[in-house]
This record gives C-alpha cells, sequence and structure tokens, in this order.
C-alpha cells in the first residue's frame, strides 16, 4: 500500500544524465570543436554514470536492510544480466528486455515490464521456423484468468540464449511454428479448467525434447503395430502378385508350346507350298525367278552355230 492504493511494483530511479547540461548550445561547445573536447566528455559521462551505480546500489542496499530488519525476512537484490539481454516489442516499441535470476525487466521508459518468473506456467516460442528473422514469446501464467503476456519481433539469433535461459530457470518451454489464438484457447480453459488438465493439460504444445511418457509410449506401440499390420497385410497381396505372376508365367510358357506346335505346322505347310512351286516351275519350264538357266541356253545355242 502506497497511500490508500494498492500497488505492486514500486521503481526508483534517478536520471543518468544531467538535465541542467546542453551538449549542444553551450559556450563552451560553441568554442571547442576538436576530438580532445569528445574524449574528455565521455569520459566525465562514463565517471558520472559509474558514480550514479554506486550511489543506487548503496540506496538498494540500505532498502534491504530496513526491508529485513522491519519483516524479519531477508529482502534479496537482483541484478539484470546484461549479457542475457535481448530484443523484443512487449507493447507497441522495441525494446532491450533484460532478465534477471526472477524476473524479465524492463525499467527504462514508461510503461515498465516486470515478468515475475515463479507466476509463469509455461513459456510458448512461437513463429520458431527456418528462414524467418524474428520468433514471438508468450507467457502463460498460474492465474489462468489473466491475459498471456506477449513479447514480439524477438531476433532469432537470441533464440538459444533466451532458451538456455529459460531452462535455467525452470520455465517450461514449448515450440509452435505458428501463432496461437490465445484468447479462445484462455476462454476454454477458465470455463472448465478440471477438465482441460484432465484431458491433458498443455499437450497439446509441443515441448521440445520432452521425454516421452507413458501416453505417448502406448500411441508409439500403437503405431508401430498398426505399421507392422500393414505391412503384414501388404505382404499378402505381394505374395498374390507373385502367384498371378507365377500363373501368368506357366500360362506364357504353355502358350509358347502351343505355338511351338503351330509354328511346325506352319513350316511343314511352306515346304509343301515350295515344293509344289519347284514342281511347277519344272514342268513349265522356267519362270521368272530362275533367271541363270534362261541365260546358259542361248550361250549354248551360239556355241552350235558356230
Amino acid at each position: 500500500m502506497i497511500g490508500k492504493k494498492k500497488t505492486k511494483d514500486v521503481q526508483f530511479y534517478r536520471e543518468a544524465t544531467d538535465m541542467q547540461f546542453d551538449e549542444t548550445g553551450n559556450r563552451k561547445r560553441k568554442h571547442r570543436y576538436g576530438d580532445e573536447d569528445e574524449i574528455e566528455m565521455e569520459q566525465a559521462e562514463r565517471k558520472r554514470r559509474t558514480q550514479l551505480n554506486k550511489e543506487f546500489k548503496a540506496f538498494a542496499e540500505k532498502i534491504s536492510e530496513a526491508a529485513t530488519d522491519s519483516n524479519g525476512e531477508p529482502l534479496e537484490l537482483d541484478i539484470p544480466y546484461t549479457e542475457l539481454a535481448f530484443e523484443g516489442v512487449p507493447f507497441r516499441t522495441n525494446v532491450k528486455l533484460a532478465p534477471t535470476m526472477d524476473c524479465l525487466v524492463y525499467l527504462t521508459d514508461p510503461p515498465f515490464l516486470v515478468a515475475t518468473l515463479a507466476e509463469i506456467e509455461i513459456a510458448s516460442l512461437e513463429r520458431v521456423q527456418f528462414g524467418l528473422k524474428h520468433f514471438d514469446l508468450v507467457f502463460v501464467f498460474h492465474d489462468l484468468t489473466r491475459q498471456p503476456l506477449s513479447i514480439n519481433s524477438i531476433p532469432s539469433s537470441q533464440l538459444n540464449n533466451v532458451m538456455e535461459w529459460l531452462n535455467d530457470v525452470d520455465v517450461p518451454v514449448a515450440e509452435s511454428q505458428i501463432n496461437l489464438n490465445w484468447g479462445p484457447i484462455m476462454k476454454t480453459i477458465n470455463d472448465d479448467p478440471a477438465e482441460f488438465f484432465a484431458g491433458g493439460g498443455w499437450g497439446f504444445l509441443t515441448i521440445p525434447g520432452a521425454p516421452a511418457g507413458g501416453d505417448s509410449s502406448a500411441s508409439e506401440e500403437e503405431s508401430s503395430y498398426d505399421e507392422s499390420s500393414d505391412g503384414a497385410s501388404s505382404s499378402e497381396p505381394s505374395e498374390s502378385d507373385f502367384d498371378g505372376d507365377d500363373a501368368s508365367d506357366d500360362d506364357d510358357m504353355s502358350g509358347m508350346d502351343d505355338s511351338g506346335e503351330d509354328w511346325e505346322e506352319m513350316e511343314e505347310k511352306a515346304a509343301k507350298s515350295d515344293k509344289k512351286k519347284a514342281d511347277k516351275r519344272g514342268g513349265g519350264g522356267g519362270g521368272s525367278d530362275s533367271d541363270v538357266p534362261k541365260k546358259k541356253k542361248p550361250a549354248a545355242a551360239g556355241k552350235s552355230k558356230r
């Protein structure tokens, strides 16, 4: 409670730059244009930020000590990990989100973001496809009446870092190649949560690297059984096909035998017809096919005249 208003998150901040220091319009800036001036100003800025960080850390430690003394429970400080920070769009603008041990925060400009990891039921990575430059991250909370938190347009180069961070903080992760319509999904869950969890809960989401459970193993056994039965059924027609092939081969062989007898008969008929033609040619004295005997007869007649 702050005054009479119930408040969940409280932020203490201080401007990192001096509002009275004009970097473009002061006299010192007008008369000094060299690189030395730029380097001097950068060094002064770094010193001022370092001093502010020390003061803010000391202020946070004092608050932690005071809260521990008043409540009897230790209040631990949580510092963002800048090396794990990634860009995303939680509201309307692209901002840099910083993970901590217990939260995911953005505290630079309003609207601020503080997502407590202990309140998250599952994290869904959406639009995870090869070739896409960005993906989305959706947090579903234990309080199913709360609207899921969507962080859009995270660079795909940060996918492995985000997954490692979520695994380190023990947040269940699911993957999807498309964006899910969480409005109707949450409405269906809130209508009958008991039936939802009895029917498998979040099993409709694809969890990467999840071990196969009893249901999945049973389904795998059923699928393997179906495959084996399909293989057996497919093998039966193959055997019948082989039988049909054998029968067709036998028919072909018998047909070849019959055709062999036909060929013999045809050869006999051909021989008879050739013999008849030869007899006719011998009796008639010549034909169009016997050209050589015709040439020999005139030659013999010429010799007899000489």
